[in-house]
């Protein structure tokens, strides 16, 4: 079967982390054609949708593009969304290709309406009784107002990844006021403000959910002094077994996953409080599985095989 990986610039993959090329190893290795392109190569002519698609060279330490070809995406058994956020106009019209392949009959994961209207720091919002007390404002005085109720607070970008512009709100800081001016672009640009959530580790859990069941688990304990637990800025990271909480969790979330066509998140967790779920480009398979950067990992395997189980 020949999948299509649709990355962020391959040059931008660092092999020793990435998920994309975890994944692409689980393909190879089960015999499957991995093939990558951008959301910018995709175009439709006379109702197919085409990509000028590379075949994945995963011979040397990083990603190689092979031979390049016009690919029709109804001759491909699997689309795998992996390009990382923002989600801007780029990306919002290369779902809208993406929606005619779907109809077409070729699978893609995620689904394109799902990438489209699923933003990751909202989505949690739907689950009330499972998160941290949040706020979403533009407004400095009622994100102020928040952080004085609650003492301390971490305020993020709505369409960013890897903790960037995530900062640590506390009452009574003198630079307080201007964090939140940096924040909100001076009262332009909404926010999603959470109550900070400490279970004494300094760390979070990400969980891998595949078709709404967790399938793996893992710790990632911020880099002291720095409060943010994304591997992107320092964070360590070590597999860990799923715990109850966990499993609880994933129960509630996964009728809404299934039922937006997610087939593929990653969940973040401090302890019993849903903080993100991430559905652009989870990450944390090549943490989980370990071993040489040169191997298919087994839960990458255990990731693909229920992915492809769903395609035809």
């Amino acid at each position: 079967m020949r999948l299509l990986f649709l990355v962020s610039p391959p040059d931008r993959l660092d092999p020793a982390h990435d998920s994309s090329i975890a994944l692409m190893r689980a393909a190879t290795a089960r015999g499957h054609q991995a093939l990558i392109a951008e959301m910018r190569e995709l175009s439709l002519r006379d109702g197919h949708v085409l990509a000028r698609a590379h075949a994945a060279d995963l011979r040397s330490g990083s990603l190689g593009r092979g031979r390049a070809e016009v690919l029709d995406l109804d001759d491909v058994g699997l689309v795998l969304v992996r390009t990382d956020p923002p989600v801007n106009d780029d990306y919002l019209r290369a779902t809208y290709l993406l929606d005619f392949a779907q109809r077409r009959g070729t699978p893609v994961c995620n689904s394109p309406d799902a990438l489209r209207n699923t933003n990751e720091k909202l989505f949690a919002l739907h689950f009330p009784d499972l998160i941290p007390e949040t706020v979403v404002s533009a407004s400095a005085a009622e994100l102020a107002d928040a952080v004085a109720r609650w003492g301390r607070a971490v305020l993020k970008p709505t369409d960013a990844m890897g903790g960037r512009g995530v900062l640590l709100l506390e009452h009574g800081h003198p630079n307080l006021a201007g964090l939140i001016e940096v924040g909100t672009a001076r009262g332009r640009r909404q926010v999603v403000l959470q109550r900070f959530v400490d279970d004494g580790t300094h760390s979070d859990r990400r969980v891998l959910v595949v078709d709404g069941e967790p399938v793996a688990a893992l710790r990632r304990t911020a880099k002291a002094p720095d409060f943010r637990c994304n591997m992107a800025v320092g964070a360590s990271a070590a597999p860990v077994p799923l715990s109850k909480t966990d499993r609880a969790i994933c129960a509630t979330l996964r009728p809404e996953l299934i039922g937006r066509g997610i087939g593929f998140a990653g969940i973040d967790l401090i302890g019993d409080r849903l903080i993100e779920v991430n559905i652009t480009s989870p990450t944390g398979l090549r943490e989980i599985d370990g071993g040489p950067m040169e191997t298919a990992g087994r839960v990458a395997d255990a990731v693909l095989r229920r992915l492809l189980a769903h395609a035809r």
